[in-house]
């Protein structure tokens, strides 16, 4: 009876997180073919540290793993030409995983994924910095994964969807490179392990730092100061 209230309750949330995802890829469809350009692109790199939640079926029980430190980096376009308001759409590489801390050792669960990101960015102009949170969700495609849990006794998902939000502080110069750093809290939405035993959520804290472009014209305008002879 606990395994099927157990497994009714992870559909019902993998059911709500896809169509939570359609109808957010549906709306970023809809704002890039409005856009009127592409304001820049750039990249970025940094550290993870990744953790992960183990939901057991039988009997029913959460076990949290410890965290294990990796990299990431990605490549992203920024869209949109508001002030305050902009779309952020992003290819990124991240490692993520956990250890399993068991009486007889630890157990290092390592994994790569490849992922399809897109947030709204929230953004003030100030004289010498522009902070900014962000906020979206992210597809993710599983590249590799090496696991020495006993628990994991199967593949982890292909696909699944999880969450990010974070903010950064992008330093205005004036050319047209723009270095930044930034943070950002990322969880599963959806499990990113499924067998009839156990199911695991990921979690991923990000750190890192990058440099963008932005194209000619697209100055930083709405609070800096104006200089008038």
């Amino acid at each position: 009876m606990k395994y099927e209230v157990f497994m009714n309750s992870l559909k019902r949330t993998s059911k709500m997180s896809k169509k939570l995802f359609l109808f957010l890829i549906m709306l970023l469809l809809v704002v890039q073919t409005k856009a009127q350009f592409v304001n820049s692109i750039g990249i970025t790199a940094g550290v993870s540290a990744g953790n992960q939640k183990f939901y057991f079926a039988e009997p029913v029980s959460i076990s949290r793993k410890k965290y294990i430190v990796g990299f990431n980096a990605s490549i992203f376009g920024e869209f949109l030409s508001h002030d305050y308001a902009r779309w952020v759409t992003e290819i990124q590489y991240d490692q993520k995983g956990s250890i399993d801390k068991q009486p007889e050792g630890n157990y290092p669960n390592k994994l790569q994924y490849f992922s399809w990101n897109n947030y709204l960015k929230l953004r003030y102009e100030m004289y010498s910095i522009i902070p900014y949170i962000m906020l979206g969700p992210k597809l993710e495609y599983r590249l590799a994964q090496a696991t020495s849990s006993p628990a994991v006794t199967s593949s982890f998902l292909p696909l699944h969807i999880s969450g990010a939000f974070g903010g950064g502080v992008e330093f205005v110069s004036y050319t047209n490179f723009k270095f930044l750093v930034e943070a950002f809290y990322n969880p599963d939405m959806m499990p990113a392990y499924v067998s009839p035993e156990l199911h695991i959520k990921n979690k991923n804290i990000q750190l890192r730092v990058g440099v963008k472009y932005e194209f000619g014209g697209q100055k930083e305008s709405c609070n800096t100061p104006t200089y008038v002879e």
